[in-house]
């Protein structure tokens, strides 16, 4: 009797540890992916606010300016902007090959858990960014970004 008592307590205990180890990763997939969710959601947010200034400035015509603060999330690797040429091909040196630039857009490549991911936005004006100075880091934390007309182009420069 004493036996089998034991062998009954062993299943339990057996059971119960396999229960939580699933729930251990159960919960520790969902926190990840959770993060990953929000680094995603902060960068198109990021990508949204620096568009949408720009297409704000573009409306308005020349010699205005803008600021507006975004947020970068940590594994931000590069930003960059592109320009998209008539014929469709992107450009990330403004040559459209004899075509007309049909309109700009800003990239942010990131680093996830499952690899690089870059995420998009598109502008109706054709976007400069100043990253060749370093005035727009792909750091992590908080930017403003300043947003003017500089000749015929949309510029966002780091204020």
């Amino acid at each position: 009797m004493k036996n089998e008592k034991a062998q009954a307590a062993t299943e339990y205990l057996l059971i119960t540890g396999f229960i939580l180890v699933a729930v251990t990763l159960i919960f520790s997939y969902a926190y990840i992916s959770n993060n990953q969710n929000i680094k995603i959601s902060q960068t198109s947010t990021a990508l949204d606010k620096m568009v949408n200034a720009a297409d704000i400035v573009y409306a308005l015509g020349p010699g205005n300016i803008q600021y507006v603060e975004v947020t970068f999330p940590q594994g931000i690797k590069e930003i960059y902007d592109i320009t998209v040429c008539e014929n469709g091909v992107q450009s990330h040196n403004d040559l459209c090959a004899g075509s007309e630039a049909d309109f700009g857009a800003i990239e942010m490549k990131m680093e996830l858990f499952n690899g690089n991911t870059v995420i998009t936005r598109g502008s109706k004006a054709e976007l400069e960014l100043d990253t060749e100075l370093d005035t727009i880091p792909a750091t992590t934390g908080v930017h403003k970004i300043k947003v003017e007309w500089c000749d015929d182009k949309i510029c966002l420069k780091s204020a």
